[in-house]
């Protein structure tokens, strides 16, 4: 079973206005103070994982924080974790940042993987977010 959650879903959508999308028909969009995060059963403990994924921001003061997390018997245990300051993530029409974690080799008795995006943005702005993908590195 694939679990979703999202912080506040009011401030979750899909984007697919021409410069918003990186490929394919739609992107999320992250309003500020809003996360989104997806847990994945995983059979097989021990292997790093890789999380890559595109993001633009909608405005110049836009910052996020992508984090993997394994989930354990005994609690989560972060794998890997990356974070864009405000005015470092593009915000220019099509203009995407490729951003890639290469995890820590999972804990052997791993259940699950979270995948989770923090967006931090002034006012009006948010995160466009395309292409996630999550592989066995």
């Amino acid at each position: 079973m694939i679990d979703q959650h999202f912080t506040n879903p009011t401030g979750i959508s899909s984007v697919d206005a021409q410069g918003r999308v990186h490929s394919g028909d739609f992107a999320v969009n992250i309003e500020n103070d809003s996360a989104i995060e997806q847990t994945i059963p995983i059979l097989e403990g021990g292997c790093f994982y890789e999380l890559s994924f595109f993001a633009r921001g909608e405005g110049a003061q836009v910052g996020f924080t992508a984090t993997v997390t394994f989930e354990t018997p005994t609690g989560p245990v972060v794998g890997g974790e990356i974070t864009v300051d405000q005015q470092d993530v593009p915000n220019s029409n099509r203009d995407f940042g490729f951003y890639q974690i290469i995890t820590e080799a999972a804990p052997i008795n791993a259940t699950g993987i979270t995948v989770r995006f923090d967006v931090v943005a002034n006012g009006e702005q948010s995160l466009d977010l395309d292409d996630v993908s999550l592989v066995v590195s």
